[in-house]
């Protein structure tokens, strides 16, 4: 069998398990297939991402499991998954993100393929998966296919999240995407219509991202590739909880993975007197799609919630933010450049990520850190 064959075979095991699982079947099968669901999706693991994995890297990662499950304050570990901002500029208008909001945070820019180099050969032996999406649109980037390649070449898995806006089908964009290495696209729709569509992005039409998305498809299946993965993903609101199965068929008749996620309301980045205002428009009616943090009482509101966190964060231990401009962050939340560790390229990655500031934050999670008000200390653990 090839290797095409036997990842899609381990595809469709790691898929049929996950159905019983999590499904109606009965009792007994539904209990074998929880037993064998953990081991099966290990080795999918590590057979889709053979490539990517050295004994450095491994022996990193071990190390920063075990410093994270001690909490410890200055690691000899590490991060291996790192978030790596090309821009924080998007053409976008979401309604639930700070950027689409045109909330004011960090200063706007792009950054250079010269830096983005610099950066990926500064985390190159520890990095295991490199996320080029934050704040921006990737795809805005002329040089986004390059920066993809030029990590996959060093034996990182990469991903990107897009609202497609910027991917040109006349141009090509669909076989670069393919060949550059990306190993998992991720497109913002939140809808099956147009109507839904629009109530989350004001002033953009759905069918044209459907249309690149199957732009996508052809060259990956023409050049039988087994990446990108294409996930569609749904953040679940008021305005397009009654479409979740028909999105679910959507995603299936595509072929691609539906994503579906209890909404982020960002409300620490809102004036308090609007937060209610956005609970009440965009939490959705059915109580199973609200994140348990957005019930009476569990919000933080600007004053902080000292230790209120309602499940571990591991962000300090293992992983790290890389802004357009090289400054680092704590997390992927931290939109204000308030909090920022260092940057990555005036400071060697081990010394900012021991730094004070960093040591500070690790600190928080203990009731200690020095500084007083760094970002999690007053921060529930989710992005609220």
């Amino acid at each position: 069998m090839t290797h095409r064959g036997i990842g899609q075979t381990l595809d469709r095991m790691i898929r049929g398990l996950h159905r019983r699982a999590n499904g109606v079947t009965p009792g007994p099968v539904r209990f074998l297939a929880r037993v064998l669901d953990f081991p099966i999706r290990a080795v999918w693991h590590v057979w889709r991402n053979r490539r990517y994995l050295t004994v450095r890297k491994l022996v990193n990662m071990g190390l920063v499991s075990l410093e994270n499950a001690l909490r410890r304050q200055r690691p000899r570990g590490l991060p291996y998954i790192y978030k790596i901002e090309p821009t924080n500029i998007c053409n976008g208008t979401c309604r639930l993100c700070p950027t689409g909001l045109g909330l004011t945070g960090r200063a706007k820019g792009r950054m250079s393929f010269d830096n983005f180099r610099r950066v990926i050969d500064a985390i190159r032996d520890v990095a295991y998966v490199a996320d080029l999406s934050n704040w921006g649109d990737p795809l805005i980037v002329p040089e986004i296919y390059d920066m993809i390649r030029y990590a996959h070449d060093r034996r990182i898995w990469t991903y990107i999240s897009s609202n497609l806006h910027a991917f040109r089908i006349d141009a090509g964009d669909a076989e670069k995407m393919v060949r550059s290495g990306l190993d998992c696209l991720n497109c913002s729709l939140h809808a099956a219509t147009q109507g839904a569509y629009e109530a989350y992005q004001p002033g953009k039409q759905l069918a044209p991202t459907l249309e690149k998305i199957r732009a996508i498809i052809e060259p990956r299946r023409r050049l039988k590739s087994l990446t990108p993965t294409i996930q569609l993903f749904f953040v679940v609101t008021k305005y397009n909880e009654q479409e979740i199965d028909a999105f679910r068929i959507l995603a299936k008749d595509m072929g691609c993975e539906s994503v579906l996620t209890p909404a982020s309301l960002n409300l620490r980045l809102a004036p308090t007197e609007q937060r209610p205002g956005l609970k009440a428009e965009w939490l959705p009616t059915n109580a199973a799609w609200v994140a348990p943090w957005y019930g009476a009482g569990t919000v933080p509101g600007s004053s902080g919630r000292t230790g209120c966190k309602p499940y571990p964060c591991d962000w300090p231990w293992w992983g790290t933010v890389i802004n357009w401009d090289g400054s680092v962050s704590v997390c992927c939340g931290d939109f204000d450049p308030k909090w920022e560790m260092g940057n990555i390229l005036s400071q060697p990655l081990r010394t900012i990520w021991n730094s004070k500031a960093y040591l500070a934050v690790r600190g928080s999670f203990k009731g200690a850190g020095g500084l007083g008000g760094e970002p999690c200390r007053s921060c529930c653990g989710v992005l609220v």
